[in-house]
């Protein structure tokens, strides 16, 4: 196996991000607008565009689109940062929020029953395509580290037919895996970061991993159709 490509992002490709993002996300808001404000980093997905494009030279780089949605799905899915308030769970249906950076629309639908608490997040991405995920939590435990919401998910993107007039090829991808958010005290409040691990697949036949960790770090491993190995390593905060 060669390495085709290995890059290292130095800084989050959204903004805001780190203490910042963490008040935009969790102040004031119900539990569904907290995960919608999560996910309005669709500017992750932006070079999708370049990327998935028919006419690129080369032909369309489609190990490296799946290392991009990995990217998104896995900075989407957390929140890292102090002075973290925790949203209200109120009694709502959906919420909605529109990316900032892109304006990209963002809708979230409470899918729990009873005490359950789950929710599916669909994002609409202009001229590339859409994401939805799903996420159930699955309660709380108690560590040495702090407090872990962990949270099997399920990732999934397609080129929209707005995209393929747009000129990208058909293209979908999956990730799957558990991911736990954790409440850490400090002695001025509580930091909020993650953990876990997702499975990628690509329909192009690429498959790959990443691993999210608590010091807001994501490594991505994508293997092509032709043995080649893609590497990612991207800040989530």
């Amino acid at each position: 196996m060669s390495v085709r490509l290995n890059e290292t992002l130095r800084t989050p490709a959204f903004t805001p991000a780190g203490d910042k993002r963490a008040a935009y996300e969790t102040y004031g808001t119900s539990f569904l607008t907290y995960l919608a404000r999560r996910a309005a980093k669709t500017q992750i997905l932006v070079p999708l565009a370049t990327l998935l494009d028919r006419g690129r030279p080369g032909g369309p780089e489609t190990a490296a689109a799946l290392a991009c949605l990995a990217y998104y799905a896995a900075a989407a899915s957390t929140t890292y940062g102090t002075g973290y308030r925790q949203p209200n769970f109120v009694n709502e249906e959906e919420a909605h929020e529109r990316d900032r950076e892109t304006g990209a629309d963002i809708t979230v639908s409470n899918l729990g029953k009873g005490r359950e608490i789950a929710a599916e997040i669909r994002t609409l991405i202009p001229r590339i395509g859409t994401y939805t995920s799903r996420e159930r939590v699955l309660g709380t435990t108690i560590g040495l580290r702090g407090l872990g919401m962990p949270a099997p998910s399920t990732f999934t993107f397609a080129v929209s037919s707005e995209g393929r007039r747009a000129g990208l090829v058909e293209w979908s991808a999956s990730a799957r895996g558990t991911i736990v958010t954790e409440l850490a005290p400090r002695l001025n409040g509580s930091r909020i970061r993650a953990y876990g691990g997702l499975d990628l697949n690509g329909s192009d036949g690429s498959r790959g991993s990443a691993t999210l960790t608590r010091d807001g770090t994501c490594e991505i491993r994508i293997v092509d159709t032709d043995g080649d190995l893609i590497q990612l390593h991207a800040p989530l905060k």
